[in-house]
């Protein structure tokens, strides 16, 4: 019997497995922790690792994601190899609080620029030399700039990737959390279970992306267990230069999965492509994977994140 739960804040209901029993989780909706009722009746048992609960949407070694269309937040159902739905996935938008930020970062900057101007044209006629009404006009127009980011940013939702088991989002199975909301050089994000325990945590470097596009994933112990770059350097450079110049639509960019050797050698494990057709349908293929070395669970956090992240 799965375990009824309300979320405190929002009072969405859940139904969890029996396996989290005792434990917590946050809430997708209003990103409360929830805590999960002890069942007396279903022995739990710890160990060493992240008590992660196992579900068999992830015992796969090829995935089909399709997004949905017409849609203001990122959703896609990921299919199994006989084209099966199996997962739920969806990136909230958050439409209503970034309206709101965009809002009240445009009111700054017209109250801003209108300071500067009215109080630098004031000062212009009373003090002399002018450079130094310029002077002051030019900071409080940087001071606006300023408090715009600012405002921009704090009031703009992170934006997380949840996994369910279906669309009607009733059972929670993996969290993609997004660690920052500015982040100008680095963007990070960990994916943890669906009671907030870390897993891995995912990197992109924005400046090393200028050439080739390339995600990284750590361990808790900080050692790289996946890395996933762009097909080859070639085409790399050839799908930057024609994005530039025309833009022909039919150079997708695919990604290959490495996993890092002891020898230093990175062994090629999986593809994550995009199908050329109208809409976006991608093919995670970790056939080459045997035996297993890349986590299915992190292969389709990376996957989501590199169609969501790269904005393909």
């Amino acid at each position: 019997m799965p375990i009824s739960v309300t979320c405190p804040s929002c009072q969405r209901p859940f139904h969890l497995k029996v396996e989290l029993a005792g434990r917590r989780f946050r809430c997708p909706d209003c990103d409360s922790v929830v805590d999960v009722p002890e069942d007396e009746e279903v022995p739990f048992e710890e160990d060493d690792g992240p008590t992660v609960p196992w579900h068999p949407a992830f015992d796969q070694d090829r995935f089909l994601l399709r997004q949905k269309v017409m849609s203001i937040s990122e959703r896609y159902d990921v299919h199994d190899a006989f084209d099966q739905p199996i997962l739920y996935v969806e990136r909230p938008a958050h439409l209503m609080r970034n309206l709101l930020a965009a809002l009240v970062t445009v009111i700054i900057l017209i109250v801003g620029v209108g300071l500067s101007v009215v109080i630098g044209m004031g000062l212009s006629e009373v003090v002399s030399p002018v450079w130094i009404s310029i002077v002051v006009a030019v900071g409080m127009l940087l001071v606006t700039l300023s408090l715009a980011c600012v405002a921009a940013v704090t009031l703009s939702p992170k934006r997380h990737i949840f996994f369910y088991e279906d669309d009607s989002k009733e059972t929670l199975l993996l969290q993609v959390l997004q660690d920052q909301k500015f982040a100008p050089i680095t963007a990070t994000f960990t994916v943890v279970t669906p009671e907030g325990e870390p897993l891995w945590r995912i990197t992109k470097n924005y400046l090393s992306n200028v050439l080739r596009k390339k995600w990284e994933a750590r361990g808790p112990d900080g050692v790289t267990v996946l890395i996933a770059r762009e097909d080859s350097l070639f085409m790399s450079l050839l799908r930057r230069f024609l994005s530039v110049s025309f833009d022909f639509g039919f150079l997708r960019t695919n990604f290959i999965l490495l996993v890092p050797r002891d020898d230093g050698v990175e062994a090629n494990r999986g593809d994550f492509n995009r199908k050329f057709t109208l809409f976006d349908r991608y093919v995670l293929d970790l056939r080459r994977d045997q035996p297993a070395a890349i986590d299915r669970r992190l292969a389709l956090a990376v996957g989501v994140l590199l169609d969501t992240g790269e904005r393909r």
